[in-house]
């Protein structure tokens, strides 16, 4: 019996859960809005995933923690798979996948985009094969929701193939043949009559009058139609979603416990607001520390600011200073403490 390589992606099933957060080891939230949900099921089967609720037309997904990526360890070929669930039909799904080179740089991502097709009650799979270049060290494995909608994802799954098992998997198989009927003699050929020229003079004259008027917004309109959801919001049948101006509130609110270990928030995408704040309380009884983190692309991140002190029952905000698409917040206790973690932001 022929021995298969194991899933390389660390905690793929979902099967371990962090020890102080309602989410599976090993993975991140990444992405949504203030009012996108990332809930941790584990069912009666035995099965566990994640479910997304996304309300947004920006993306929101799951992304490998920065120590559980993937090694590649020079094998060139891999089969890729995600197992997931949509709850409307035709749902985009993407999946991202960050090559990481050895001394550290994040390369442009590999992006595929899926859906379920018509079928939402199935749990269905998705499968890529892929060739890694020598120079590629790590893998780093993002996938989610591409706008807004619900998504269960039960499994990821990356292995390296043999090369002769990636050109059996790769290479199409059509169908047996059986047999093949013989061609008879044409007995009596036909003979195709040569084209006959015609030489028909052609005038035409004709006097075209255009009037283009001055365009006005009270008389006229112009309809905007798009292809998907991202980047210009639209609905089923192609029409313009518009939000009106003016100055919107956001606000999130997030329960996390704080120790001698260095722990993370969840990471927010603030690229669409003009304003926000984080605010902590703590509720415990321990002096706590807390400082903002910003990144370009949810992996790398830069300290903001000083680190700040958080005393027992006491609340503080912090206002990071310049922009980054991404942000934190990272804290830590001198023992088990609670905070209470606010996002409020304007728009």
């Amino acid at each position: 019996m022929k021995k298969t390589v194991s899933n390389q992606i660390c905690n793929g099933d979902f099967q371990k859960a962090c020890e102080h957060e309602d989410f599976p080891q090993d993975w991140l939230p990444i992405g949504g809005n203030y009012a996108s949900t990332w809930n941790y099921m584990q069912e009666s089967q035995g099965r566990a995933g994640v479910e997304i609720c996304n309300s947004a037309s920006v993306k929101a997904g799951i992304i490998q923690a920065n120590n559980r990526v993937i090694e590649v360890g020079g094998k060139k070929h891999w089969l890729v798979k995600v197992v997931f669930q949509c709850q409307e039909p035709a749902l985009q799904v993407f999946l991202y996948l960050y090559p990481i080179l050895a001394n550290g740089d994040v390369l442009l991502p590999r992006m595929f985009c899926f859906n379920s097709e018509s079928n939402t009650k199935e749990i269905v799979q998705f499968r890529k094969l892929i060739n890694i270049e020598p120079e590629i060290k790590d893998l780093r494995l993002e996938t989610g929701i591409m706008g807004s909608g619900q998504l269960l994802i039960y499994k990821l799954v990356a292995r390296p193939l043999t090369p002769k098992r990636f050109r059996r998997i790769s290479k199409p198989i059509g169908p047996p043949i059986e047999h093949i009927h013989s061609i008879g003699e044409i007995l009596k050929p036909i003979q195709l009559a040569t084209p006959i020229p015609l030489n028909i003079p052609v005038n035409v004259q004709a006097q075209v009058h255009g009037d283009i008027r001055n365009l006005t917004p009270q008389r006229d309109k112009v309809q905007i139609y798009g292809s998907n959801q991202v980047p210009l919001a639209t609905t089923s049948t192609g029409r313009v979603q518009v939000d009106i101006s003016g100055h919107g509130f956001q606000e999130s609110i997030e329960e996390v416990s704080a120790g001698q270990a260095i722990c993370y928030s969840t990471i927010r995408d603030v690229s669409a607001l003009s304003r926000y704040s984080f605010a902590i309380y703590n509720v415990g009884s321990e002096l706590a520390y807390v400082q903002a983190q910003l990144s370009p692309d949810g992996l790398h991140w830069l300290n903001i600011g000083k680190r700040k002190n958080v005393e027992p029952e006491a609340v503080i905000m912090v206002a990071p200073e310049g922009f980054l698409r991404y942000a934190r917040l990272c804290f830590e206790a001198e023992g088990l403490t609670s905070l209470r973690v606010w996002v409020q932001a304007q728009n």
